[in-house]
């Protein structure tokens, strides 16, 4: 008798052990495939590159990388069908390249509503950026004004339309705030530029 409740009960123990480690195997390696598989999908998009950028750390060092960020943001929430919230937080990256007096002139909310319905008619169209060309720096031209030190720099958006090319020609102003950072102060359209890549 003594015998029978032993092994009973040495087998209950058991099989409780088992399925403690059992459970235990299982939760860890739940949690390193979710932890993984965000990791993985976040490193792997354009966008989520983009998001993890700190640029308190790690500011573009010239007006030309200033531009290149911003034309490889701009590029990612045009083409990729990303959700409105992922847009959003690209829209705050780029709204950490303008300088303060653009931020001012340019709220937020008005900002993303205007790029929602901007992405919404390059949809309507089938429409993509399908690449970008910003001068060297060459035919850039530096002015000292009451803000600062400001540069202008030419560039364009090749856009592809079904089977057509065509480009969209832009001249940057950028200016140097206290931090010595280059910031976009503004930009316009024009109807062809030199650039020199």
């Amino acid at each position: 008798m003594k015998k029978k409740k032993f092994s009973i009960g040495g087998t209950i123990f058991f099989m409780v052990c088992c399925a403690a480690v059992v459970i235990g195997i299982y939760l860890a390696i739940s949690r390193g495939r979710s932890n993984t598989t965000e990791e993985i999908d976040f490193k792997e998009t354009e966008a989520g590159i983009l998001l993890k950028k700190d640029l308190l750390t790690d500011y573009p060092a010239t007006p030309r990388e200033v531009l290149k960020l911003y034309c490889r943001i701009t590029k990612c929430i045009y083409n990729d069908e990303l959700e409105p919230k992922i847009v959003e937080k690209l829209c705050k990256k780029i709204r950490e390249l303008y300088s303060v007096e653009l931020l001012e002139a340019n709220p937020e909310t008005e900002m993303l509503g205007l790029l929602l319905g901007e992405i919404a008619k390059y949809r309507e169209k089938k429409m993509t950026i399908y690449s970008y060309a910003i001068d060297s720096g060459i035919n850039a031209k530096s002015l000292k004004t009451k803000a600062g030190d400001t540069t202008i720099y030419n560039m364009y958006f090749t856009l592809r339309s079904g089977g057509t090319m065509d480009r969209a020609y832009e001249e940057f102003s950028l200016i140097k705030d206290s931090a010595g950072r280059w910031k976009i102060a503004g930009w316009r359209s024009t109807e062809s530029l030199s650039i020199t890549e």
